[in-house]
Protein backbone atom coordinates (compact mmCIF):
# COMPACT_ATOMS: atom_id res chain seq x y z
CA UNK A 1 0.00 0.00 0.00
CA UNK A 2 1.30 3.40 -0.91
CA UNK A 3 2.09 6.02 2.12
CA UNK A 4 -0.62 7.79 3.56
CA UNK A 5 -1.28 11.28 2.46
CA UNK A 6 -0.37 13.78 4.96
CA UNK A 7 0.71 17.04 3.11
CA UNK A 8 2.57 20.45 4.43
CA UNK A 9 1.12 23.62 4.52
CA UNK A 10 3.37 26.78 3.09
CA UNK A 11 2.87 30.26 1.52
CA UNK A 12 3.62 32.01 -1.82
CA UNK A 13 3.06 35.45 -2.42
CA UNK A 14 1.51 35.75 0.89
CA UNK A 15 -1.27 33.40 0.31
CA UNK A 16 -1.61 29.56 2.37
CA UNK A 17 -0.94 26.71 -0.01
CA UNK A 18 -1.26 22.45 0.61
CA UNK A 19 1.06 20.30 -1.07
CA UNK A 20 -0.28 16.64 -0.82
CA UNK A 21 0.14 13.74 -2.49
CA UNK A 22 -2.93 12.10 -4.05
CA UNK A 23 -2.50 10.13 -6.92
CA UNK A 24 0.40 12.70 -7.37
CA UNK A 25 1.46 15.62 -5.88
CA UNK A 26 -0.84 18.60 -5.85
CA UNK A 27 -1.41 21.69 -4.71
CA UNK A 28 -4.63 23.74 -3.17
CA UNK A 29 -4.35 27.27 -2.41
CA UNK A 30 -6.30 27.33 0.95
CA UNK A 31 -8.34 30.25 -0.39
CA UNK A 32 -10.64 30.37 2.96
CA UNK A 33 -8.13 30.21 5.41
CA UNK A 34 -6.87 33.28 7.44
CA UNK A 35 -4.63 31.77 9.87
CA UNK A 36 -1.92 28.79 9.87
CA UNK A 37 -3.86 26.93 12.37
CA UNK A 38 -7.04 27.03 10.39
CA UNK A 39 -4.76 25.68 7.40
CA UNK A 40 -3.65 23.21 9.06
CA UNK A 41 -6.84 21.79 10.42
CA UNK A 42 -7.75 21.94 6.68
CA UNK A 43 -4.95 19.60 5.61
CA UNK A 44 -6.27 17.19 7.89
CA UNK A 45 -9.67 17.39 6.51
CA UNK A 46 -7.84 17.09 2.96
CA UNK A 47 -5.67 14.32 3.97
CA UNK A 48 -9.04 12.00 5.18
CA UNK A 49 -10.81 12.79 2.07
CA UNK A 50 -7.92 11.59 0.17
CA UNK A 51 -7.39 8.28 2.20
CA UNK A 52 -10.84 7.41 1.93
CA UNK A 53 -11.10 7.66 -2.13
CA UNK A 54 -7.95 5.95 -2.28
CA UNK A 55 -9.12 2.98 0.07
CA UNK A 56 -12.30 3.18 -1.91
CA UNK A 57 -10.31 2.91 -5.50
CA UNK A 58 -12.44 6.73 -6.60
CA UNK A 59 -8.66 8.81 -6.92
CA UNK A 60 -9.85 9.93 -10.19
CA UNK A 61 -12.39 12.34 -8.34
CA UNK A 62 -9.65 13.00 -5.34
CA UNK A 63 -8.11 16.26 -7.21
CA UNK A 64 -11.68 17.99 -8.36
CA UNK A 65 -12.74 17.06 -4.74
CA UNK A 66 -10.03 18.14 -2.29
CA UNK A 67 -9.61 21.19 -4.58
CA UNK A 68 -13.08 22.16 -4.41
CA UNK A 69 -12.63 21.68 0.31
CA UNK A 70 -9.39 23.80 0.10
CA UNK A 71 -11.30 26.71 -1.16
CA UNK A 72 -14.74 26.07 0.92
CA UNK A 73 -16.15 27.98 4.00
CA UNK A 74 -15.20 25.89 6.93
CA UNK A 75 -19.03 26.05 7.64
CA UNK A 76 -19.38 24.18 4.63
CA UNK A 77 -16.91 21.14 4.75
CA UNK A 78 -19.63 19.28 7.09
CA UNK A 79 -21.34 19.00 3.58
CA UNK A 80 -18.45 17.58 1.12
CA UNK A 81 -17.40 15.10 4.16
CA UNK A 82 -21.33 14.07 3.88
CA UNK A 83 -20.51 14.02 0.23
CA UNK A 84 -17.26 12.28 0.58
CA UNK A 85 -18.96 9.46 2.94
CA UNK A 86 -21.63 9.11 0.12
CA UNK A 87 -19.70 8.54 -2.68
CA UNK A 88 -17.59 5.68 -0.51
CA UNK A 89 -20.61 4.14 0.29
CA UNK A 90 -22.02 4.13 -3.26
CA UNK A 91 -25.15 6.37 -2.46
CA UNK A 92 -23.55 9.22 -4.04
CA UNK A 93 -22.49 9.63 -7.92
CA UNK A 94 -21.69 13.01 -8.65
CA UNK A 95 -18.82 14.82 -7.05
CA UNK A 96 -19.03 18.55 -6.29
CA UNK A 97 -16.70 20.04 -8.47
CA UNK A 98 -16.69 17.39 -11.52
CA UNK A 99 -13.24 15.84 -13.01
CA UNK A 100 -11.88 18.67 -15.63
CA UNK A 101 -11.43 15.82 -18.19
CA UNK A 102 -15.15 14.71 -17.91
CA UNK A 103 -16.60 17.72 -17.76
CA UNK A 104 -18.98 18.20 -20.67
CA UNK A 105 -18.56 21.98 -21.74
CA UNK A 106 -21.80 24.35 -20.97
CA UNK A 107 -23.08 27.79 -20.64
CA UNK A 108 -24.52 26.78 -17.15
CA UNK A 109 -21.01 25.57 -15.60
CA UNK A 110 -19.79 27.12 -13.03
CA UNK A 111 -16.90 30.34 -12.97
CA UNK A 112 -14.92 27.98 -10.97
CA UNK A 113 -16.03 24.96 -13.35
CA UNK A 114 -14.91 26.47 -16.35
CA UNK A 115 -11.36 28.54 -14.45
CA UNK A 116 -10.45 24.95 -13.55
CA UNK A 117 -10.37 23.67 -17.12
CA UNK A 118 -8.03 26.68 -18.12
CA UNK A 119 -5.67 26.77 -15.19
CA UNK A 120 -5.46 22.94 -15.57
CA UNK A 121 -4.42 23.24 -18.59
CA UNK A 122 -7.54 20.75 -19.73
CA UNK A 123 -8.67 23.35 -22.28
CA UNK A 124 -5.25 23.69 -23.85
CA UNK A 125 -5.65 20.10 -24.41
CA UNK A 126 -9.17 20.22 -25.91
CA UNK A 127 -7.67 23.13 -28.34
CA UNK A 128 -4.53 22.53 -29.08
CA UNK A 129 -3.15 25.52 -31.07
CA UNK A 130 -5.88 27.54 -29.76
CA UNK A 131 -5.02 27.67 -25.97
CA UNK A 132 -1.73 27.77 -24.70
CA UNK A 133 -0.73 25.10 -21.78
CA UNK A 134 1.68 27.26 -19.46
CA UNK A 135 2.04 26.85 -15.96
CA UNK A 136 -0.71 28.71 -13.82
CA UNK A 137 0.48 28.49 -11.07
CA UNK A 138 -0.19 32.54 -10.02
CA UNK A 139 -3.47 32.53 -12.14
CA UNK A 140 -4.96 29.59 -10.14
CA UNK A 141 -3.70 31.72 -6.74
CA UNK A 142 -5.27 34.58 -8.23
CA UNK A 143 -8.90 32.88 -9.08
CA UNK A 144 -8.97 31.22 -5.94
CA UNK A 145 -8.25 33.79 -3.86
CA UNK A 146 -9.78 37.23 -5.12
CA UNK A 147 -12.41 36.03 -7.70
CA UNK A 148 -14.34 32.97 -6.95
CA UNK A 149 -14.20 33.47 -2.97
CA UNK A 150 -15.73 36.99 -3.20
CA UNK A 151 -19.60 37.10 -2.36
CA UNK A 152 -21.97 39.33 -4.75
CA UNK A 153 -25.46 39.43 -3.80
CA UNK A 154 -24.75 36.59 -1.48
CA UNK A 155 -23.63 34.04 -3.89
CA UNK A 156 -19.58 33.50 -4.38
CA UNK A 157 -18.63 34.32 -7.80
CA UNK A 158 -16.84 30.77 -8.27
CA UNK A 159 -20.27 29.70 -8.04
CA UNK A 160 -22.44 31.63 -10.78
CA UNK A 161 -23.09 29.75 -13.64
CA UNK A 162 -20.68 31.05 -16.66
CA UNK A 163 -23.85 32.56 -18.46
CA UNK A 164 -24.62 34.96 -15.73
CA UNK A 165 -21.38 35.99 -14.63
CA UNK A 166 -21.69 39.91 -15.86
CA UNK A 167 -19.54 43.28 -15.75
CA UNK A 168 -21.05 44.48 -12.14
CA UNK A 169 -19.30 41.57 -10.76
CA UNK A 170 -15.96 42.07 -11.97
CA UNK A 171 -16.51 45.28 -10.88
CA UNK A 172 -17.01 44.31 -7.59
CA UNK A 173 -14.37 42.41 -7.75
CA UNK A 174 -11.93 44.88 -8.63
CA UNK A 175 -13.25 47.04 -5.96
CA UNK A 176 -12.37 44.44 -3.19
CA UNK A 177 -10.04 46.54 -0.26
CA UNK A 178 -8.61 42.40 0.06
CA UNK A 179 -7.05 42.95 -3.55
CA UNK A 180 -3.81 44.87 -3.80
CA UNK A 181 -3.30 47.87 -5.66
CA UNK A 182 -0.54 46.32 -7.58
CA UNK A 183 -2.68 43.06 -8.60
CA UNK A 184 -5.91 44.54 -9.44
CA UNK A 185 -4.57 44.45 -13.50
CA UNK A 186 -3.42 40.73 -13.07
CA UNK A 187 -6.87 39.64 -11.86
CA UNK A 188 -8.96 41.93 -14.17
CA UNK A 189 -6.13 40.39 -17.15
CA UNK A 190 -7.84 37.18 -15.29
CA UNK A 191 -11.17 37.76 -15.61
CA UNK A 192 -11.19 39.30 -19.12
CA UNK A 193 -8.99 36.15 -20.59
CA UNK A 194 -11.39 33.56 -18.78
CA UNK A 195 -14.51 35.04 -20.55
CA UNK A 196 -13.20 35.68 -24.15
CA UNK A 197 -12.06 31.97 -24.03
CA UNK A 198 -15.34 31.13 -22.85
CA UNK A 199 -16.53 32.50 -26.08
CA UNK A 200 -13.98 31.30 -28.32
CA UNK A 201 -12.60 28.87 -28.82
CA UNK A 202 -14.85 27.26 -26.12
CA UNK A 203 -17.93 28.76 -28.07
CA UNK A 204 -19.72 28.66 -24.67
CA UNK A 205 -20.89 32.49 -24.78
CA UNK A 206 -22.04 34.45 -27.61
CA UNK A 207 -20.15 37.21 -26.49
CA UNK A 208 -17.89 38.30 -23.42
CA UNK A 209 -19.52 40.96 -20.71
CA UNK A 210 -16.92 42.94 -20.97
CA UNK A 211 -16.60 46.00 -23.60
CA UNK A 212 -13.70 45.84 -25.87
CA UNK A 213 -11.91 48.80 -24.71
CA UNK A 214 -11.66 50.69 -21.69
CA UNK A 215 -12.31 48.58 -19.17
CA UNK A 216 -8.83 46.66 -18.21
CA UNK A 217 -7.28 49.23 -15.40
CA UNK A 218 -4.28 50.48 -16.69
CA UNK A 219 -0.79 48.87 -16.14
CA UNK A 220 1.14 50.08 -13.23
CA UNK A 221 4.38 52.18 -13.25
CA UNK A 222 7.10 49.96 -13.29
CA UNK A 223 9.45 51.16 -10.24
CA UNK A 224 13.13 50.79 -9.60
CA UNK A 225 14.13 47.95 -8.65
CA UNK A 226 17.80 46.88 -7.42
CA UNK A 227 20.62 44.31 -8.65
CA UNK A 228 23.75 43.29 -7.10
CA UNK A 229 27.21 44.03 -7.78
CA UNK A 230 29.48 41.30 -8.22
CA UNK A 231 31.11 42.15 -5.21
CA UNK A 232 27.99 42.17 -3.21
CA UNK A 233 27.07 38.84 -4.67
CA UNK A 234 30.53 37.40 -3.88
CA UNK A 235 30.20 38.88 -0.12
CA UNK A 236 27.06 36.63 0.30
CA UNK A 237 28.85 33.11 -0.88
CA UNK A 238 31.76 33.74 1.52
CA UNK A 239 29.69 34.17 4.69
CA UNK A 240 29.48 30.86 6.20
CA UNK A 241 27.00 32.25 8.55
CA UNK A 242 24.23 31.31 5.37
CA UNK A 243 23.30 27.91 5.39
CA UNK A 244 25.40 26.26 2.44
CA UNK A 245 22.48 25.12 0.16
CA UNK A 246 21.44 28.77 0.21
CA UNK A 247 23.76 30.20 -1.14
CA UNK A 248 24.16 27.65 -3.66
CA UNK A 249 20.89 28.89 -4.70
CA UNK A 250 21.23 32.16 -4.63
CA UNK A 251 24.80 31.37 -6.59
CA UNK A 252 22.90 29.51 -9.23
CA UNK A 253 20.02 31.83 -9.94
CA UNK A 254 22.30 34.95 -10.34
CA UNK A 255 25.03 32.70 -12.78
CA UNK A 256 22.01 30.86 -14.79
CA UNK A 257 19.42 33.08 -15.07
CA UNK A 258 16.48 30.58 -14.19
CA UNK A 259 12.85 32.13 -12.39
CA UNK A 260 12.95 31.31 -8.77
CA UNK A 261 10.83 28.69 -9.23
CA UNK A 262 12.28 27.07 -11.60
CA UNK A 263 15.53 27.24 -9.77
CA UNK A 264 13.51 25.81 -6.42
CA UNK A 265 12.21 22.86 -8.33
CA UNK A 266 15.39 22.00 -10.08
CA UNK A 267 15.79 18.04 -9.99
CA UNK A 268 19.68 15.94 -10.51
CA UNK A 269 17.80 14.44 -13.43
CA UNK A 270 18.30 17.83 -15.43
CA UNK A 271 21.55 18.05 -15.02
CA UNK A 272 24.71 16.68 -16.33
CA UNK A 273 27.80 17.23 -14.69
CA UNK A 274 30.18 14.70 -16.39
CA UNK A 275 31.09 16.08 -19.91
CA UNK A 276 34.28 16.49 -21.34
CA UNK A 277 36.70 18.82 -20.07
CA UNK A 278 34.45 19.37 -16.69
CA UNK A 279 31.14 20.93 -18.78
CA UNK A 280 27.94 20.77 -17.29
CA UNK A 281 24.51 21.05 -19.35
CA UNK A 282 21.35 22.26 -17.95
CA UNK A 283 17.80 20.72 -19.40
CA UNK A 284 14.60 22.01 -18.59
CA UNK A 285 11.47 20.88 -19.88
CA UNK A 286 8.56 23.06 -19.32
CA UNK A 287 9.16 26.80 -18.16
CA UNK A 288 6.62 30.14 -17.17
CA UNK A 289 5.95 30.56 -21.23
CA UNK A 290 4.98 26.89 -21.77
CA UNK A 291 8.48 26.43 -23.74
CA UNK A 292 11.57 24.34 -22.24
CA UNK A 293 15.17 25.47 -22.67
CA UNK A 294 18.85 24.30 -22.43
CA UNK A 295 22.13 25.45 -22.59
CA UNK A 296 25.89 24.57 -20.86
CA UNK A 297 26.16 25.98 -17.47
CA UNK A 298 28.88 28.36 -16.12
CA UNK A 299 32.27 26.32 -15.42
CA UNK A 300 32.15 27.19 -11.93
CA UNK A 301 28.20 26.05 -11.39
CA UNK A 302 28.95 23.00 -12.97
CA UNK A 303 32.07 22.48 -10.42
CA UNK A 304 30.44 23.27 -7.43
CA UNK A 305 27.04 21.05 -8.25
CA UNK A 306 29.07 18.24 -9.15
CA UNK A 307 30.71 19.17 -5.47
CA UNK A 308 27.76 19.56 -3.77
CA UNK A 309 25.90 16.11 -5.64
CA UNK A 310 28.19 14.49 -3.13
CA UNK A 311 26.68 16.44 0.26
CA UNK A 312 23.47 17.22 -1.02
CA UNK A 313 21.23 15.07 1.33
CA UNK A 314 18.83 14.01 -1.55
CA UNK A 315 19.02 11.96 -4.70
CA UNK A 316 16.33 14.28 -6.41
CA UNK A 317 15.95 17.89 -5.43
CA UNK A 318 18.92 19.78 -5.96
CA UNK A 319 18.30 22.60 -3.24
CA UNK A 320 16.07 20.40 -0.74
CA UNK A 321 14.74 21.37 2.61
CA UNK A 322 16.93 18.72 4.14
CA UNK A 323 19.72 20.54 3.65
CA UNK A 324 19.19 23.40 6.56
CA UNK A 325 20.48 23.16 9.16
CA UNK A 326 17.14 23.17 10.85
CA UNK A 327 14.37 21.85 8.79
CA UNK A 328 10.47 20.88 9.57
CA UNK A 329 9.65 17.34 9.64
CA UNK A 330 6.63 18.12 7.53
CA UNK A 331 8.92 19.02 4.28
CA UNK A 332 11.27 16.49 4.52
CA UNK A 333 11.41 15.36 0.97
CA UNK A 334 10.52 18.60 -0.69
CA UNK A 335 12.93 21.47 -1.85
CA UNK A 336 12.94 24.75 -0.32
CA UNK A 337 10.36 26.84 0.75
CA UNK A 338 10.84 29.68 -1.67
CA UNK A 339 7.98 31.64 -1.13
CA UNK A 340 9.51 34.14 1.09
CA UNK A 341 13.06 34.31 -0.62
CA UNK A 342 13.32 37.77 -1.44
CA UNK A 343 13.09 38.45 2.57
CA UNK A 344 15.81 35.80 2.76
CA UNK A 345 17.78 37.25 0.41
CA UNK A 346 17.57 40.50 2.02
CA UNK A 347 18.61 39.26 5.21
CA UNK A 348 21.90 37.58 3.88
CA UNK A 349 23.04 40.52 2.45
CA UNK A 350 22.86 41.98 6.06
CA UNK A 351 24.51 38.93 7.37
CA UNK A 352 27.38 39.73 4.65
CA UNK A 353 27.80 43.14 5.20
CA UNK A 354 25.91 44.63 2.40
CA UNK A 355 23.47 47.15 3.82
CA UNK A 356 23.58 49.57 0.26
CA UNK A 357 20.81 51.43 0.78
CA UNK A 358 19.43 50.94 -2.28
CA UNK A 359 18.97 47.22 -2.22
CA UNK A 360 16.75 47.93 0.42
CA UNK A 361 14.51 51.14 -0.18
CA UNK A 362 11.04 51.01 -0.38
CA UNK A 363 9.01 54.18 -1.30
CA UNK A 364 6.55 55.27 -4.06
CA UNK A 365 9.53 54.80 -6.68
CA UNK A 366 11.50 51.02 -5.60
CA UNK A 367 10.97 48.32 -4.03
CA UNK A 368 13.28 46.11 -2.22
CA UNK A 369 15.59 43.45 -3.83
CA UNK A 370 13.61 40.25 -4.20
CA UNK A 371 14.86 37.08 -5.24
CA UNK A 372 13.82 37.22 -8.81
CA UNK A 373 16.35 39.94 -8.93
CA UNK A 374 19.05 37.78 -9.07
CA UNK A 375 17.49 36.83 -12.26
CA UNK A 376 17.93 41.14 -12.94
CA UNK A 377 21.56 40.50 -12.26
CA UNK A 378 22.09 38.21 -14.45
CA UNK A 379 20.71 39.35 -16.85
CA UNK A 380 22.19 43.16 -16.37
CA UNK A 381 25.80 41.83 -15.87
CA UNK A 382 25.75 39.44 -19.07
CA UNK A 383 25.15 42.47 -21.27
CA UNK A 384 27.40 44.68 -19.81
CA UNK A 385 29.94 41.84 -20.50
CA UNK A 386 29.44 41.74 -23.65
CA UNK A 387 26.99 38.99 -23.96
CA UNK A 388 24.75 38.61 -27.05
CA UNK A 389 21.30 38.82 -26.83
CA UNK A 390 20.68 35.15 -28.18
CA UNK A 391 22.96 34.01 -25.43
CA UNK A 392 21.18 35.59 -22.47
CA UNK A 393 17.79 34.84 -23.91
CA UNK A 394 18.85 30.78 -24.17
CA UNK A 395 18.89 30.95 -20.67
CA UNK A 396 16.20 33.36 -19.29
CA UNK A 397 13.42 32.39 -22.01
CA UNK A 398 13.14 35.83 -22.61
CA UNK A 399 10.68 36.32 -26.57
CA UNK A 400 11.72 39.95 -27.50
CA UNK A 401 14.66 42.83 -27.37
CA UNK A 402 12.17 44.98 -26.14
CA UNK A 403 12.04 42.96 -22.36
CA UNK A 404 16.22 42.88 -22.34
CA UNK A 405 15.54 46.89 -23.36
CA UNK A 406 14.74 47.48 -19.63
CA UNK A 407 17.97 45.87 -18.25
CA UNK A 408 20.49 48.40 -20.93
CA UNK A 409 20.58 51.17 -18.44
CA UNK A 410 21.84 49.32 -15.78
CA UNK A 411 24.09 47.42 -17.85
CA UNK A 412 25.58 50.50 -19.08
CA UNK A 413 26.57 51.84 -15.98
CA UNK A 414 28.23 48.32 -14.86
CA UNK A 415 30.26 48.70 -17.88
CA UNK A 416 31.21 52.46 -17.06
CA UNK A 417 32.45 51.04 -13.16
CA UNK A 418 33.79 48.04 -14.87
CA UNK A 419 32.67 46.36 -12.40
CA UNK A 420 33.41 43.06 -14.25
CA UNK A 421 31.54 39.82 -14.28
CA UNK A 422 30.84 37.29 -11.01
CA UNK A 423 33.37 35.30 -9.05
CA UNK A 424 33.59 31.32 -9.83
CA UNK A 425 30.79 29.78 -7.84
CA UNK A 426 33.15 26.50 -6.64
CA UNK A 427 35.76 28.75 -5.75
CA UNK A 428 34.23 31.39 -3.72
CA UNK A 429 32.23 29.11 -1.47
CA UNK A 430 34.80 28.64 1.33
CA UNK A 431 33.06 24.59 2.43
CA UNK A 432 33.84 23.72 -2.11
CA UNK A 433 36.81 26.05 -3.10
CA UNK A 434 39.03 25.81 -0.24
CA UNK A 435 40.98 22.28 -0.17
CA UNK A 436 41.75 22.73 3.38
CA UNK A 437 38.16 23.35 4.67
CA UNK A 438 36.85 20.22 6.12
CA UNK A 439 33.40 19.64 4.65
CA UNK A 440 30.42 17.75 6.08
CA UNK A 441 27.27 16.65 5.01
CA UNK A 442 24.45 19.12 5.82
CA UNK A 443 21.93 18.10 8.02
CA UNK A 444 21.43 18.49 11.78
CA UNK A 445 18.65 19.20 14.24
CA UNK A 446 14.93 18.26 12.62
CA UNK A 447 12.33 20.61 13.84
CA UNK A 448 9.34 18.83 14.44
Amino acid sequence: MGRRAQGSIYRASGSLYLSITLDRRRHFALSTCRSPEEAEVRRHVIASIGQKLKRAGKMSMADAICRHAASMDQANLPGILQLVDGIVGGTEQLAPTRPAETLKLSSAMTVREFGNLWTSNELANRHPGRVQSIDHAENTRRLAKHVYSIRFENQEIGDVPLDQFSLDMADHVLAQSSLPRGSVRHVAQCMLRLMNLAVYPARLLTSSPFPAKGWLPKANRLKERAYLFPLEEAAILACTQIPLVWRLFFGFCTREGLRRENAVTLEWSNLTLDLPGGAGHIDLDKTKNGRGGNWPLDPGTAEALRLWRTLCPSTRWVFPTEALPMYRRSRAGQPLSAGHAGLKLRECLLLAGQDRPKLFQRDANRIPIRAHDLRATFVTLALANGKTEDWVTRRTGHSSSIMLARYRRDAATIREHDLGWLVRLDQHIPELGNPSTQITPPGGRVRK
